[in-house]
């Protein structure tokens, strides 16, 4: 589905590939020349017939149709995107437009539907250090780090079961439906393998790690929970809830205690060999929770 960024006072007209980093660096795919827009400020990135707008933690933030963009954001023909003082209108061909239409039309039938509960085991990864690291690569080199990290995610948690909700910049929110032990196993692995340094062989990945002693490699939170699953405001279906919220913070918190991978007590509860693949490392406060959580880091290879 061919789609453009249309500068909304310049006339300017840029076609998007499967993948665009926006951004202040000469070699951005869509260079922004304006100081309030940082390096590697966001990406654009085709998922079928869609396009998502991730914000890479820029220092100005990103927005569509005047709301920060905190997550990624499905675009849809029309909307209004601001990067620093750049205004864009996002356009999409006359047939796309037409498709947008029926797509429109389902949507609003979609979301009139009730959303599901369910039980279901939430994987949040994102990439360690990366804004730091960021400022060592081209812009070239942050795209194609970033591209070889989604399909990273794709290639690891696709055939484990898992449904990935989102890209988000440099993250990732997956999930599964359901917490029987298969589930978890499934889980574990794919953190053990998403938190490993040599969880691909890319080559750019490569490169960094020979050339620029720079290794890439993510940190994972994992938590179980009931969550609402449906078609949100954009026809797309996702997971949201407490339980969500929680994963996120989860993850935040390997920072804190220096571990890859962290697991609620709610992941470990109900699975009797849960104890073999990770160990009892506290109970610890975290944003936005009234009560502190108790976490379970993975245990590595050799402990």
């Amino acid at each position: 589905m061919p789609a453009f960024l249309r500068a909304h006072d310049k006339g300017l007209e840029f076609a998007l590939e499967d993948f665009n980093l926006l951004g202040r660096s000469p070699d951005a795919s869509i260079r922004l020349n304006d100081g309030g827009v940082s390096r590697q400020h966001a990406t654009v990135r085709r998922d079928g017939n869609l396009y998502w707008l991730s914000d890479l933690g820029s220092a100005n933030g990103s927005f569509v149709n005047d709301v920060a963009v905190t997550t990624a954001r499905a675009l849809r023909h029309g909307d209004r995107i601001q990067i620093g003082t750049c205004v864009f209108v996002f356009e999409t061909s006359e047939a796309a437009q037409a498709g947008d239409a029926v797509t429109s039309s389902q949507m609003l039938h979609t979301v009139a539907l009730p959303m599901k509960s369910i039980k279901a085991t939430l994987l949040v990864g994102d990439l360690r250090n990366f804004t730091s690291i960021s400022a060592q690569l081209s812009a070239e080199q942050v795209a194609a780090m970033l591209r070889e990290w989604y399909a990273d995610c794709e290639r690891i948690l696709k055939p484990r079961g898992a449904i990935i909700d989102k890209f988000i910049g440099d993250g990732v929110f997956a999930y599964w439906a359901g917490d029987d032990v298969s589930i978890r196993e499934q889980a574990t692995e794919a953190a053990r393998l998403l938190s490993s340094p040599d969880a691909s062989e890319s080559p750019v990945r490569k490169k960094m790690r020979e050339e620029m002693n720079l290794e890439v490699y993510c940190h994972i939170g994992i938590n179980i929970g009931d969550v609402a699953l449906g078609a949100m405001g954009r026809g797309v279906n996702t997971a949201v809830g407490e339980a969500v919220n929680v994963a996120f913070r989860i993850e935040s918190l390997t920072r804190t205690l220096k571990v890859p991978v962290l697991v609620s007590a709610s992941f470990i509860s109900g699975w009797p060999g849960g104890l073999r693949h990770f160990k009892n490392v506290g109970i610890h406060p975290v944003k936005g929770q009234p009560e502190p959580v108790e976490v379970y880091a993975l245990i590595e290879s050799g402990e």
